[in-house]
């Protein structure tokens, strides 16, 4: 297919990104979908399963890893895709927030202790799972993925376990 098949049917680059973005799921956003199918009550076995459903959607489903990529490293940010950075970022705090839930559920219910901070717990690890994926997509044979991301989460929840 020519770019120019491409722009006869889409009006700009915020077009043809916009209807990409519409088609994929999002690891984060398919994560959080298997997540409510699961039934887990220790709510940081659920972060964990979360996390991990993550990274194993990165690594297994190469529709999505390719999408992840397109939005995430090679997307200049410019008006044209305003909406899409727009979508994107209400997926990210949508998926921050239920992260943030299962946080503050965890402190309520003791499983964490009162001084964890969920708000920051959830941002901390959207910064370790962007970065890994990140990583690893820059670098797929950097080192496995789903194994490394395992032993970073587990190393993280027995921190907040800890403090």
């Amino acid at each position: 297919m020519t770019r120019g098949a491409i722009y006869w049917h889409f009006v700009d680059k915020g077009a043809v990104f916009s209807a990409m973005m519409e088609r994929a799921t999002m690891p984060m956003d398919a994560a959080v979908k298997l997540a409510g199918e699961r039934a887990d009550t220790d709510p940081l076995q659920s972060l964990r399963n979360e996390m991990l459903a993550v990274l194993q959607i990165v690594e297994g489903d190469e529709k999505a890893r390719r999408v992840f990529e397109i939005a995430t490293l090679k997307t200049e940010f410019t008006d044209e895709v305003d909406s899409a950075r727009a979508h994107k970022r209400e997926s990210v705090a949508r998926w921050r927030g239920r992260l943030q839930d299962q946080f503050t559920q965890a402190v309520a219910d003791g499983t964490l202790p009162a001084t964890v901070d969920p708000r920051k717990a959830s941002m901390s690890v959207w910064v370790m799972l962007d970065g890994l994926i990140r990583n690893w997509i820059f670098e797929p044979g950097a080192f496995e993925l789903v194994d490394l991301g395992a032993e970073l989460i587990d190393t993280y929840m027995a921190g907040l376990r800890a403090r």
